[in-house]
Parts: C-alpha cells; structure tokens; sequence
C-alpha cells in the first residue's frame, strides 16, 4: 500500500507570497486558516478578507480556534471548507470498497474494464501458513485464466466486429471489450489505484470508521489518512486519535459505534452478533423465486405524489388544493398531457428536478462483484450490502459462453468458492478477498425517483458495460411498472431522444 497526500487547499494570499519569493517553510501551509476564517464569520463583523489574514498571521491561536470550534461547540461543517487529496496505491478492490462506501467523497479509481491486469494482488496480513499457501494458489490459477481468456476474447471479438480493426480508437474498445469480460476470473484481492477527494469532516469520519475495520489493510489506509492529513491540519483530524482526543477533552474516544456495525467486527463486540445467522433461519419464509432482481417496496400512488409535488413547488397553493388537483388530473385523463408538458424541455444530460426525489422504490438486488463495483458509485441512493455468498451463484459474461470457456470459469468460481470456504473457517471476513468478480452479493437499493432517472441515462445506455445494463434495465422496468409517469423519460441516453419523440408525436 502507498498513500500519498497529493494535495490540500491553502490561502491564495499564502500561493501569492510563495510566487513573490518568500521562502515557502516559514509560511502557513494548512488549509486550516480558511476553516477558522470562515468559522470566524458568524460572529465577527470584519471583512472575511481581514480575517482570513488574521488566521494566517497566528496559526496557533487559528488552531485553538478550530479545535474549540469544530469540536467543543460542534459546529462540524466549518471543517468542510479544509479539502485534501490523495494518491492511493496497491490496495485491494476489497479494501476500495470499504473506502469508497463514504458517499459524500470523491473518488477516481482504475478501471478493470480498460486497464490489462497482470496478476498483482494483495495477500492479507490475517493470513499465514496454509492459509496463505491456499489463497495464493487460488489467486495464482484466477491471473492464469484471465491471461488464457483475454486472448480468446480478443480473437473472438475482432472477428465478431472485424470494422473496428482500422482505426486504433475502435480497436481500443474491442480491446476494453477483452478484458472487462475477462476479469470476471480474477479476485478481491487484485490490486488497484485512485485518486481521493475529501474535505476535512468527511476525511474525520471516514478515518475513524475505517480504523475500527477487521480488515487489517483497510485499518492500515485509515492509518495513513490520519498521518498525513493530521501533520497538515491537526486541529481539524484530531477526533480520530484516542490518545489525542482524550488529551484534549479529558474523555475517552469511543468508537463503539464503528465497531458494531457489522457482525464481524474487531474482537465481534463480546459475541453480541455471534449468533445472528442461527435466528435468522428460524424465520426465513419459502419464497418463490423471482430472479435476481425484486421490488420490494414503493411509493404508493407514485404518480398522484409526484404531480401533486410539482403543482405545489409550481404555484401557491395549499398542498391540500395539490392533492385534489392531481387526484382530479388523474381521473379525467388529464395527467399524462401535464407530464408531457413538464417534460417536454428534459434532455439526456441534466438531472430529473428535485420533484422527483419525493417518489422513493426499494429493490433487492442479486449482483456480481463486478457489476457492484459500478452499482456502488451511485452513493446517493441507500445501499445496504450482504457479505459476498459463494451459493448465490456465479455471472458468466456471454462471451464466455460465446467462445467455450464456460466450463473453464466454472472451475475456476467453483476451486474459488471450496478455497473461500476453508479459509472463512478461521479467517470469515478476509476470506472474502479470495472470491471474483464473478462472484455475487445480495443487497438492498432505495433510490427516489429522480435517482433512478440518472441511473437510467448512465447504465441503461448501449455504451455502458452488458452486466450493469441487465440490472438497470431490469430495476426500471420494474419501477415503470408501479409509475408509468413518473418515469416516462427515464431510459438509457441512446434511447432517450427517440423515446421523447414517441411521446411527443
């Protein structure tokens, strides 16, 4: 693992003296002057500028200030005005997931679909001796199988589209075709890169929550975002220290809440979870198979609530006279021709308006690894995730079955799911860095209205990736079922113009 803090916003005045050829080392480099300078504003009347330089000319005096306010009177937001940026290097994509689960963060991370993998991976601390000898024989014949297919789909996909072989932009994709279909052989454990964005009170919670972790690694990236955020702004990242933090307060840092919100957690919080598994069986119901996709709640009366909503946001009338309005628009066949003219100015590549955020579906959704690793990044929905479950099943990519080597990544999932199973005897959470992208996991999406819509545009589109369009495609088709209305014009942004004029004409 290497982190590196890449970046972090200071004072412009400080960027100006530092190009007028003041020796940078004895300036003020922290972004903590503009925290303090902004906090500084509610209450002092003086131009913003004089107190930004009032911050810059006493750092210390700057600090006491933030630490007093940001976590003595609670006024966390002022700490949103710090921002940093990191390079992060060799991490698993087991550990990217933990990090990228913090939704108000920025992330950029290195795409399996574009990039050819070379078998690097990383080998958890929690494993040794056979342990470690079974999961490196497993990562080891995964690298192995995603050299043989990529070849294979290479071929297979130049001669399925032979008119993109001329130009080196067209054969780029046909490579990128290769290996996003390829890589559903390799594991959890494959290394990978991004960049990360995050002002300083998500950068405090994220750091906290990811050193209560079981996962040894991703304490580790917790470390490292501690120690070189907090070298740089120690009065805005110092609730993640215990030693520090009851230095400061006089009280003891309790990270209970971190370590309880998973079952497996550090030392399993004195067995509180151990049994969870057990009683849940006991109520499980014989449900009918409904495939991998299932709505499992929504809005009632969609429609009525969103026409209802923007009739209010749209006049000054009582939501009471709304409500009537709607419910009469819909009786009278009359609903339709208002959607149609709210939307008649919608567009592929601007969001849905706020309105639609009071129309919420929930779905359970079975996906693979891979298709998660795309699903996640649409983190203003609500995502409850399930560990990964070797007995959900496996996703095979269509070229596989395509090119014959469907029986190769059967073994290949099935030496992988007998590997995970051993090592989850003694190591249940590590264990998952073993299993692929093939892989699947069950959770659960609560998404409103307007987020469905951009999910739509994203990953119904013809260019987005085959196993993401096959789980949107089929959540719409679900949602537009219960709001034929709402969701009229949510589809992907190829289809979208000719959809709008079927509307229209």
């Amino acid at each position: 693992m290497k982190v590196i803090l890449a970046g972090y916003n200071i004072d412009a005045t400080i960027i100006d003296r530092a190009k007028a050829g003041e020796i940078v080392k004895d300036l003020p480099l922290t972004p903590e002057t503009v925290s303090v300078a902004y906090a500084r504003i509610s209450r002092d009347p003086s131009p913003v500028t004089e107190l930004r330089q009032k911050s810059i000319d006493d750092v210390e005096a700057a600090r006491r200030s933030a630490r007093a306010i940001v976590f003595e009177m609670n006024h966390q937001s002022v700490a949103e005005h710090a921002t940093f940026n990191f390079d992060i290097l060799d991490i698993s994509r087991l550990c990217v997931e933990s990090l990228e689960w913090h939704r108000l963060c920025s992330f950029t991370e290195k795409s399996q679909r574009y990039q050819e993998l070379f078998g690097d991976y990383h080998i958890p601390k929690e494993l040794d001796g056979d342990a470690k000898d079974i999961f490196v024989k497993t990562m080891d014949a995964q690298n192995e199988l995603y050299s043989k297919a990529y070849e294979i789909l290479l071929d297979h996909f130049k001669k399925k589209f032979p008119d993109m072989l001329a130009k080196k932009r067209d054969l780029r994709v046909i490579q990128g075709y290769a290996k996003e279909d390829a890589r559903y052989a390799v594991g959890l454990s494959t290394k990978a890169q991004l960049g990360f964005s995050a002002n300083a009170r998500n950068l405090e919670y994220l750091i906290r929550k990811l050193r209560a972790n079981p996962l040894a690694e991703v304490r580790e990236l917790g470390d490292e975002f501690f120690k070189l955020a907090g070298d740089v702004a120690p009065s805005l990242i110092l609730l993640s220290d215990p030693v520090e933090y009851e230095k400061e307060f006089g009280r003891i840092l309790n990270d209970d809440y971190f370590m309880k919100t998973r079952p497996d957690a550090i030392k399993n919080s004195e067995g509180a979870f151990e049994d969870i598994g057990d009683d849940i069986e006991k109520y499980r119901l014989d449900l009918p198979e409904e495939g991998d996709i299932k709505l499992v709640d929504w809005t009632q009366d969609a429609d009525r609530i969103l026409l209802q909503t923007i009739l209010h946001s749209h006049s000054q009338a009582t939501i009471e006279d709304c409500i009537s309005l709607a419910e009469n628009l819909i009786d009278n066949g009359k609903a339709e021709d208002m959607m149609r003219d709210y939307m008649a100015y919608s567009n592929p590549w601007e969001a849905a308006t706020r309105e639609f955020e009071a129309v919420d579906f929930t779905f359970e959704v079975v996906l693979s690894s891979a298709c998660y690793g795309q699903m996640k990044r649409h983190r203003m929905c609500t995502q409850l995730v399930q560990d990964y479950d070797p007995s959900l099943g496996y996703t095979y990519p269509p070229s596989i079955i395509e090119t014959g080597l469907e029986e190769d990544f059967k073994k290949i999932y099935d030496l992988t799911s007998d590997a995970y199973y051993e090592l989850a005897k003694t190591h249940k959470i590590a264990a998952q860095y073993v299993l692929t992208n093939g892989h699947r996991r069950r959770m659960l999406v609560k998404a409103n209205a307007r987020e469905l819509y951009h999910i739509s545009r994203l990953r119904e589109d013809a260019h987005a990736q085959w196993d993401i369009q096959n789980v949107s495609a089929d959540m719409l088709a679900l949602a537009r079922e219960k709001a034929p209305l709402t969701l009229m014009l949510a589809w992907g942004k190829d289809a979208f113009i000719s959809k709008k004029n079927e509307l229209f004409d």
